[in-house]
Order: structure tokens, then sequence, then C-alpha cells
């Protein structure tokens, strides 16, 4: 069959580019905002991948559009920053429940997350697809140049102002499923890299051009099927087998206190984990794990608390959240951590610490931390915005493993930790010996919806890098036990007898064993830096004006 009568039979497909390439003013950014919007469907708990392809090939489509105009930089930074804000808004709407646990003092501020958050975010991608614009071309090349600069936009977005990878498109493919096995070679961000060239490889099959040839149009498609058919293929074999359990067992315990009573009901949340303690089976050497900021008090000088758990421990260890404080008078100091005890001669011993170092942006981290001179100007904004500007946690000193005695050696993660893959890297001392990754949160803030299900299928991607099983507890989230490819091994069940409204969980597991260091472990990101060399010169290859 000739070329042109296969160009003939995209009829349809050119017929729809146009449409959507000659979309203007308010009716573009509309439409842009929608696509943006309907990508959210790729991400837990739906996983629908089909739906970024068809967001991706849109936004192209609109840039080939706007690529043409006078004023084109300016059109196709709009273009972007709507479908962003569509993507970022409804992918995220769930940051708003947290300022209506308490309505009467945070309502006024419902405006952050539903407009600043993701119109912040969205301005991102906006110049991302404005420095594309730079590049672009009627070619095949504009798949490659857009996967660059849309991958350099996420990577900016992981790290500016502390950061906030939340929802990257390498995480669309369900974690511990066989294309998320590439996450094991160079990471969640080249996985991004590669998910973005493979969801816009369809938008090159037609563009504004009136002659070209479809073989060379397909290159991009040509691509990502390969990509599809490797990843495919390479990662079912990886997960041929079965995970191998170790003798060490878990238990996750989680008493799923609803966020809006949780410091109203201290009695009661410190008699339902006493409750788990005295009643749940367990075995000497067993290790119990507790959510972060388990029970609504500072638990190190809790002595109430403390005896409750030097009472029922017994040959046993727990990793719990806790807040603490530190220093004297004004001098005092707070963070959000993780602690780790043991019975010693009839008491509570504390025999390890962390205290979480990545806090989350304009949440726990002041944003006098984040902005250049933030001092200075939330001295001019009103005291309700000062308090938020200024009041927070303290960073701690850095990623760590931790070796408590009797437990096997672990890397702590809390809650907005969990998102970035670059911390497993550089906990000290001697990463590498590390068995496996502790994972607590609090999702209580979160609701039931997509925060929760979204939070989980990103922290198993921590496992499928670095090759370590994982023990997660959340709040009235998804506790779990995860094995070293990312896959759910054993998950939290309900427990009857729960005060009213309450959602109790408790799940007792064999730890999975840690495989072989892959490769994002030990080379970190060079593989994503390679593969973005490959493209640019895959871009200039196939450039035509």
């Amino acid at each position: 069959m000739s070329d042109e009568k296969i160009s003939h039979g995209l009829g349809f497909l050119t017929g729809i580019h146009e449409a959507v390439a000659r979309t203007t003013g308010l009716t573009g950014l509309l439409f842009s905002a929608l696509i943006g919007a309907f990508a959210a469907l790729a991400f837990a708990p739906f996983h629908i991948s089909p739906a970024l392809a068809l967001a991706f090939v849109g936004l192209v489509w609109m840039l080939d559009g706007t690529r043409g105009r006078k004023r084109w930089g300016r059109a196709m930074f709009a273009r972007g920053w709507a479908f962003g804000y569509g993507y970022f808004l409804i992918s995220m709407y769930w940051t708003a429940l947290p300022f209506l646990v308490e309505p009467e003092r945070h309502a006024v501020f419902i405006w952050m997350p539903l407009i600043a958050l993701p119109g912040g975010m969205a301005l991102i991608w906006g110049a991302a697809c404005a420095m594309a614009g730079a590049f672009w071309s009627s070619s095949p090349s504009r798949i490659f140049i857009f996967g660059v600069f849309f991958a350099l936009a996420e990577l900016v977005r992981g790290h500016l102002f502390g950061g906030f990878p939340w929802n990257l498109p390498g995480t669309t493919w369900i974690p511990g499923g066989a294309i998320s096995q590439a996450a094991s070679i160079g990471g969640v961000y080249w996985l991004t890299l590669l998910t973005v060239i493979v969801m816009a490889a369809p938008a090159a099959l037609v563009d504004t051009r009136k002659h070209g040839k479809l073989l060379f149009r397909a290159i991009p498609s040509v691509i990502a099927v390969t990509l599809l058919a490797f990843g495919f293929t390479w990662g079912s074999q990886r997960l041929t087998n079965e995970p191998i359990m170790t003798e060490r067992s878990v238990i996750l315990m989680d008493a799923g206190v609803p966020q809006a009573e949780k410091f109203q009901q201290y009695r009661t949340t410190l008699a339902r984990y006493s409750q788990f303690l005295r009643d749940v089976p367990s075995e000497t050497g067993d290790i119990l794990i507790w959510p972060e900021g388990a029970l609504p008090s500072y638990l190190l000088q809790d002595t109430t608390a403390l005896d409750q758990i030097s009472g029922f421990l017994g040959p046993r260890t727990l990793i719990t959240g806790t807040p603490r404080s530190d220093g004297t008078g004004d001098r005092q100091l707070y963070y959000n951590s993780l602690a780790v005890f043991q019975i010693d001669t009839a008491n509570a011993n504390l025999v390890a610490l962390y205290d979480k170092h990545r806090l989350v942006p304009f949440g726990e981290l002041p944003a006098t931390e984040i902005i250049p001179f933030g001092e200075r100007i939330s001295g001019i904004l009103p005291d309700a915005i000062q308090r938020i500007a200024r009041d927070g946690f303290v960073p701690g000193a850095g990623m760590s493993v931790l070796y408590p005695e009797r437990v096997p050696a672990f890397i702590p993660l809390i809650c907005y930790e969990g998102l970035f893959p670059e911390l497993t890297r550089q906990a000290e001392p001697r990463v590498e010996n590390a068995e496996w990754i502790v994972v607590i949160s609090n999702d209580a803030w979160f609701g039931a919806g997509l925060g929760p299900a979204q939070h989980y299928a990103q922290n198993r991607y921590r496992s499928i890098e670095t090759g370590l099983p994982m023990a997660r507890v959340a709040t009235r989230g998804i506790s779990a036990v995860v094995d070293a490819f990312g896959r759910e091994v054993a998950r939290g069940a309900p427990v009857a007898d729960d005060p009213a409204g309450w959602r109790s969980s408790v799940v007792r597991s064999a730890l999975p064993a840690k495989t072989e260091r892959p490769p994002y472990a030990r080379f970190g990101s060079i593989f994503f830096w390679i593969t973005m060399t490959v493209c640019i010169i895959l871009a200039f290859a196939t450039w035509r004006r």
C-alpha cells in the first residue's frame, strides 16, 4: 500500500488535528485545561494509561497550532499553563481537604490548594512549552523536543522550593507491574522521560505539512512501540520469581482515628494502640509499626503513653512516628520524628531516632525558609498569614540508615519524603547495608479518595528503585508490606470494635528479602541524562522546518 493511500486512511486523525490546532482564545484554554484534567485518570487508583496518551497528543496538537502565530511564545505558554492547571487541580483536589478539617480556622485559605498550588506548578509546564516552541517544527522532532523539555520541567517541579514531585507521568504505570520495573534502571524521572515520549508519539502521525512521508512521521511511534515491547518483556521476566520472605515478621497497626477528632481523642487513641499491643497475636522479635504522629502528644515526654508501651511491648520492637520538641524557653525546636523503642529492664527504651529531613513546603517547612528574604516579607503580612509563614518543624540533619539492635537496618521515610527517589540513595551510613524501607504517614488529612491511593502507589516506586522491601503504615490510608519489586504482599485488614467513624487496621506479614542493588541505586540519574542526550540527537536528526 502506497504512502498516499495510507495517509488518506489517516484523514480522520488529520481532521481532528486541524480542529484541535485551530482552537484559539478562551476555547483553546478551556480545551487545554479539560484534556489536562482528563489525564488524572492515568494515575492511582485508576491507572488508565491511555488517558495520558490522549492528553499529551492533544497538547502537542494544540502547540502545533499556536507555534505558527505571531506571538507564539505567549500562546504556547498559555496552552501549557492551562493544561497543567487542569491536570494539577483535578489530580490533586484532595490537597484542599486538610483546610476543611477545621473549617472555622482554615477554610479562608482554601484558595491556596485550589488556585495557588495548581496555578503555580502549571507555570513550570507553561514555561516548558514556551521554551520547546523555540525548537518546534511540524516534523517528528517535536515529540523528542516535547519530551526533553517536559522531563526537565518535572525535574524542576521535583526540586524547586523543596519540591513536590506528585504524580510524575512515570508513575502512571501500576507499581509492581512489568513496565514499572524500568524505574530500577534509571529511576522515576527516567521513566517519566520515556513515558512522555511514548504517550506523545502518536501525535507525530499527522502534522501541518501538506507533504511528508508517513514512514518518517511514524518514527516516534515505532520507537514508542519498541520501548513498550521491550519494557513489558523485560519487566515480566524480572517478575517471574515469587517474593522471597525472610523469617522476620512485621505487624502494621493503625488506629484509624479521623483527623478532626485526633486531638480530642487522646485517651481513646492511646487505649486503641494499647489494645493492639496487648491483643494482636505476635511473637518474640516481631517488629510493630505505628503511623506518623500515631498519638496526639509528644511521645518522648508522654509518661502515660510510655508506661502503656512498657507494660505491653514485651520482647518486641516498636517503630512509631511522633512530634518531639528540643530546647528550652524561647529556643524550643520542633521535629517530626520516627522513634524506635525496645524494652530494657521493664521500661520502653529509645534505641533509635530519625528526624524528618525533607519537610513539606508551606506546610511543615516555614515559608520563611523557602522564599528569599522571607523573614522580611512576612513582616508586612497579616498576623494569620505570618503564623503560617513562620511556624513549622525544623529539618533533621539528613537522611539516615538506622541500625537498632535486633532489627534489620532500615531507611526511614516520613510521609512526604516517600516521593523523592534521591533520598533513599543519600541515606548514611552505608546505605548499601539497608535491608528494608519503613514509611510512616498520616493520610487522614486527605479523605478516602485519590490522595491516599496516589501516595501509596508512588511510595511503592521507592522499593523498585532500591531493591528493598517496604513496610508502610498510614493513618486512614493504605498500610501494606511491599516486596523489592514493588509488589504488594500484604495489606492492612479492618479490625472489629472500632469507635464510631474510625477505620482501624492491622496486618501481620513476613518481611520480604531485598534483591541485589539495581542500577538506579548504584548509579543514580546517569541513564536519565544519557537518554536526554539521545533525545536531543533524535530531535536534530528528524528536524524539518
